[in-house]
């Protein structure tokens, strides 16, 4: 946990809440001013758009909070300067001690609040009928989505296992491309890009795919026709889950074996 981070340095870390905080509000401000200019784009209204932009923010929000930390939110770098290493004489199993390490309740929180906010306000502006049932629907969505960042990003760092130098900050090659792209609806886009997005790059599940049905399902428009479609994005998440798991098995294997010529004790933490 960041806690002793915020006792002893109280002052930097409120720095970056909110440093974390303008970019939360600046990674949507371009496509919320594209949306009021032109009244809505992608098949989308502005109140819908802004839905979409508070649930990206909630997912954002939840990666900052349980994996921010190089060990699982940017585990090439740990990958690729050797320091797996360290992890690995723990007495714990491998997959505790990342999680454990990626905690940050703290210096992570803004982004999650902000998720929260602007997720309710859009629900306000909207005609959705919020039931329970569809605040579980919102949250299975929103933990599938960041399963599915994590698991992309953790994928792309498995290459830092045979080329640490090269492949060391791939990991934020892969956060960047959610972040930068996940914002953006997709619902007047050609089927085949469509289809690229949801499926090889995934980053149409990240946001505006979820968003859409939970639209469609508080507008009361959802029937059993689109259950097929409602169990997508965790199913997607699950089996990009058990593809991460296994290569990066397959990595721990290679490194077992060879280690890393670049180790560093620079940076662990």
């Amino acid at each position: 946990m960041d806690l002793l981070w915020f006792l002893r340095d109280t002052r930097y870390c409120l720095l970056q809440i909110f440093s974390d905080t303008i970019c939360a509000c600046c990674t949507i401000a371009g496509v919320f001013l594209l949306s009021e200019k032109f009244g809505g784009f992608g098949g989308m209204n502005q109140a819908e758009i802004l839905f979409m932009m508070g649930f990206s923010t909630l997912v954002d929000g939840i990666y900052m909070i349980f994996f921010i930390g190089n060990n699982t939110g940017m585990i090439s770098r740990i990958i690729g300067r050797g320091q797996l290493d360290h992890v690995m004489i723990q007495p714990v199993p491998i997959w505790a001690e990342l999680l454990a390490q990626g905690f940050s309740p703290l210096s992570g929180n803004s982004m999650l609040i902000c998720g929260i906010g602007l997720t309710t306000y859009a629900v306000s502006r909207l005609p959705i009928s919020v039931t329970m049932p569809w605040l579980m629907l919102l949250l299975i969505y929103a933990v599938s989505a960041t399963a599915l960042i994590i698991s992309f990003m953790t994928l792309l760092s498995c290459a830092a296992f045979y080329a640490p130098a090269a492949a060391e900050e791939i990991a934020q090659v892969g956060k960047d491309l959610f972040t930068s792209l996940k914002t953006y609806p997709l619902g007047t886009m050609s089927h085949s890009v469509r289809r690229l997005f949801l499926t090889v790059i995934p980053v149409g599940l990240a946001a505006w795919f979820p968003s859409v049905l939970l639209l469609k399902a508080g507008y009361g428009e959802f029937d059993r026709s689109m259950l097929l479609q409602a169990c997508y994005l965790p199913a997607a998440a699950f089996a990009l889950s058990l593809l991460t798991i296994y290569v990066f098995k397959k990595g721990m294997k290679y490194y077992a074996v060879n280690g890393s010529p670049r180790y560093s004790g620079f940076g662990h933490r």
